[in-house]
């Protein structure tokens, strides 16, 4: 039986917007030319495209949850172009990462041209971000990241603390290089928009989730009360494909939490220096992610781990808010004891080589996920362009796509595990300061 995945109520994204009712789940067997699973960014435009280039084609696509309610929801809310973490300066890296970039930064032009088609609100803002550090031992990857950006023509600015203080209203961080692509969004807001714009031909079915899939001329998909027989099946649940025994030794599921405070008031934005919004990632793998957004909240992620039911119970989620806050104040000492107001956890994908799934795993049944915390750009882009392969139509993106590596292969388990946790205890000890 797969894992059944269970959405806490405390994400802050979700949780600020008006509640959205779900659809009924799929009570009786049915049929279909068009199945797809996973009702997130890569379903949903998945189902959008092929809803639009097959207007009398049925497509139906299921959740396991509320449509939209699981990682697509829960991220942090930066669709981004560059990244530092995975930056080289060798021949081979500068390649690979330009390789990287032009696919990124084609899935933010996308997905900006997405937003102004379906009309969807959801506090788009082109601001950039900033990569800092806390401390003076990450100056010389800074600034190979500057001469990687510089090498590439990618517009950057380097701060050093006293006008990086200005820009964040905190003097928490000794450096930091920002970047201007991309963007800062809402990613609930987004997601919902995306559901919204869904047409007649796609029949949504929510609170379905999937126990068993037998793989055919025609594939069969069993769920909790009715099973669904389609032509076309299509699997987007990114983080949940091993618990589907897909890719299970190519991609891995990792469990993040974050936080959200209340809006802050007039007093402590004066605090802040009254800044406008902001991003900020860390220079260090496990350092924390904030953000402080355009209706004043500050948002924090600074806890990742290996979970074998992916979820937790009150109690960790309790510590992780102990956490989040403790990160919090460190930055902004006066704020409250009781400044959060949401606290919930998400699931990512990540492969070993940061690399991404894209493939017909069976006849006429693809698979698409693994987006190693990018995924709100290439997870709607790769759920377009894996509709137009389903429907045999050539895209220029393809050859994007198929520029990147593929994931390469992961030990069986437990001895993943233990590796995945090992490596992020390490990560974690190296960011301890940035946590």
């Amino acid at each position: 039986m797969p894992i059944q995945p269970q959405n806490d109520a405390g994400c802050g994204w979700l949780n600020i917007l008006d509640q959205r009712p779900h659809t009924p789940p799929l009570q009786k067997d049915t049929r279909s030319k068009w199945l797809i699973i996973g009702a997130g960014y890569s379903g949903l435009a998945t189902a959008l495209t092929l809803a639009e280039n097959q207007p009398n084609d049925e497509i139906i696509l299921i959740d396991a949850n509320g449509a939209g309610e699981g990682a697509s929801a829960r991220n942090s809310g930066y669709l981004v172009d560059t990244t530092l973490n995975d930056g080289h300066l060798s021949d081979t890296g500068l390649k690979s990462y330009l390789q990287k970039y032009e696919l990124n930064k084609k899935a933010a032009d996308n997905l900006k041209q997405m937003v102004a088609k379906y009309k969807i609100n959801c506090d788009w803002n082109e601001c950039g971000k900033f990569y800092s550090s806390s401390t003076f031992n990450n100056e010389k990857k800074l600034h190979n990241f500057i001469e990687l950006l510089d090498q590439l023509s990618l517009k950057n600015e380097f701060f050093n603390q006293a006008d990086l203080s200005k820009q964040l209203g905190t003097d928490f961080y000794k450096m930091a290089v920002k970047t201007f692509g991309g963007a800062m969004l809402q990613p609930a807001a987004l997601v919902r928009g995306l559901i919204d714009a869904l047409p007649k031909n796609v029949s949504l079915y929510e609170n379905t989730p999937v126990t068993k899939i037998k793989y055919g001329k025609k594939h069969v998909v069993h769920c909790n009360h009715a099973n669904i027989t389609a032509e076309n099946l299509i699997i987007a649940v990114n983080g949940f494909m091993p618990s589907l025994k897909i890719k299970n030794n190519r991609a891995f599921p990792l469990l993040l939490t974050a936080s959200l405070t209340r809006q802050l008031t007039p007093n402590e934005q004066k605090h802040m220096n009254n800044v406008p919004e902001w991003g900020v990632l860390s220079a260090n793998h496990m350092g924390a992610t904030l953000r402080y957004t355009s209706d004043n909240r500050l948002m924090i992620r600074n806890t990742v781990e290996v979970s074998s039911s992916l979820q937790l119970s009150t109690n960790d989620m309790q510590k992780r808010k102990s956490q989040h806050l403790t990160g919090l104040k460190a930055r902004f000492p006066f704020l409250a004891d009781d400044i959060i107001e949401h606290t919930w956890s998400g699931v990512t994908c990540i492969s070993a080589n940061n690399a991404n799934i894209f493939d017909e795993i069976y006849k006429n049944c693809w698979a698409v996920g693994c987006y190693n915390g990018g995924g709100i750009g290439l997870a709607t882009l790769f759920g377009q362009e894996i509709a137009y392969q389903a429907l045999n139509q050539t895209s220029p993106t393809k050859q994007l796509i198929a520029a990147r590596p593929k994931p390469s292969w992961l030990p069986p388990q437990p001895f993943l595990n233990w590796g995945v946790s090992l490596k992020l205890a390490k990560d974690k000890f190296y960011a301890t300061k940035e946590v």
